[in-house]
């Protein structure tokens, strides 16, 4: 006799976070922070995220969600196109001149959140803001510290910055939940038992499609070296240092460049880009393809003295990224910065920690004479990924810490409405 079949026990399906994700950083699939959080926060399935952003040339062809606008009032937009407007630039970065505070409140409230999200470096008014939201619907406050507060584009008078600082570390200490990107970001700030070493999560590693890489080998053309993400600041500079530097010797190495935003001189532009090096921003996955084709891939980290604390709290997206493309990864930076801290307790990257160019062109051409180096660096950077860098790992830390932060706002009664 036969009995009916019995069912499959599952078991529910997790609540998903509802996230009020307010930032002029978005979660878009382009570089940097703004690439791990849209793997956070749009590719997972754990989060219903709605984006509140005031960032302009929002690029919407690139993403599936709609976010919700707001800007400055027309007088303060027409200000900023004045001389007046690295003063006031100050001045709404320390909140003095408001907020757009009542339409974002009332889209939020719309949404009902759980928490709100959202980035705290490189500083920029929206945090305020959010922290305002966050208090007005009495829902957890979640900052990302990814970056100092005054690193990149920072448009704010040098009369400010100290005081923007202060206020930078300041709000880490009032945020429900502050993510440091590295243990250099939690040192930086100061102890806080609210805060959570949160590094960015690079792509997935298709282990399927990846196969293994086959180190280089002197043959029918140069070793070729790669570098992917923003090329603004101190590391445009120190690419065409370093190529100029290679091309005056003679030396067999050839470049690929992918990136944006370059600091480069204009002469040092147009023959780069006359040669094929360099060939701007691409898509993730259009950028993968061309990283197949290079032999090792370069992480410059910056020695001026103004990168110094920038590189020390900071960690690099790209350079989980690289991860996945299965190359030898070399970085060149100072011994303090977070890219070098790692890259040495795992021997997962060759180190050049002379900002000179000749050392790290030793250091590439002897690279590339030792196949089985090569190859020793791969598979320690996937030990590396493994053990600490997995994207599951990052993102369901990220997961775990802001679910205890929402229950224990609703155990204590403080959400919204949950106490009259």
């Amino acid at each position: 006799m036969t009995g009916p079949v019995p069912s499959l026990v599952v078991s529910p399906p997790r609540e998903k976070l509802r996230i009020f994700y307010l930032s002029y950083c978005s979660p878009t699939p382009t570089w940097g922070g703004a690439m791990a959080f849209y793997r956070h926060f749009i590719e997972r399935p754990d989060f219903e995220t709605m984006v509140a952003t005031n960032v302009p040339n929002f690029p919407q062809e690139l993403v599936s969600y709609r976010p919700f606008r707001y800007d400055s009032s027309r007088l303060r937009r027409r200000l900023l196109r004045t001389r007046l407007a690295p003063w006031l630039e100050g001045l709404q970065a320390l909140g003095y001149l408001g907020n757009p505070i009542k339409d974002v409140l009332a889209a939020a409230r719309s949404f009902a959140p759980d928490a709100v999200f959202t980035v705290a470096g490189s500083w920029d008014a929206s945090a305020l803001l959010a922290q305002e939201l966050a208090s007005r619907l009495r829902v957890p406050l979640v900052a990302s510290f990814n970056d100092w507060f005054n690193f990149g584009w920072f448009p704010a008078h040098r009369f400010f910055h100290r005081a923007i600082e202060r206020r930078f570390r300041r709000f880490y200490h009032e945020a429900d939940v502050a993510l440091c990107t590295s243990e250099g970001m939690r040192e930086e700030l100061g102890e806080n038992p609210r805060a959570h070493i949160l590094y960015p999560t690079g792509a997935l590693m298709d282990l399927a499609a990846g196969g293994e890489s086959e180190p280089w080998r002197p043959g029918h053309r140069p070793f070729t070296v790669g570098f992917a993400g923003s090329l603004s600041e101190w590391y445009g500079r120190m690419l065409e240092r370093l190529i100029s530097a290679v091309r005056r010797a003679g030396i067999p190495l050839d470049f690929r460049i992918f990136g944006s935003n370059a600091s480069w001189s204009q002469a040092f532009d147009t023959e780069v880009k006359a040669e094929g090096i360099y060939l701007g921003h691409l898509p993730f996955e259009q950028l993968s393809e061309e990283m197949a084709r290079v032999d090792a891939l370069l992480l410059p980290m910056g020695f001026e003295e103004q990168a110094a604390l920038v590189e020390r709290t900071s960690f690099k997206t790209k350079f989980l990224d690289y991860l996945t493309y299965r190359k030898p990864i070399v970085v060149w930076g100072p011994g303090y910065c977070s890219a070098v801290r790692v890259a040495r307790e795992f021997d997962s990257a060759a180190v050049c920690a002379d900002e000179k160019e000749d050392s790290v062109i030793r250091m590439l051409t002897d690279l590339s004479a030792r196949p089985e180096r090569q190859r020793e660096l791969v598979e320690r950077a996937m030990r590396m990924y493994e053990d600490r860098f997995h994207p599951d790992r990052i993102h369901g830390g990220l997961v775990r810490v802001i679910a205890a932060a929402v229950a224990e706002n609703r155990k204590n009664g403080h959400r919204e409405g949950a106490v009259a």
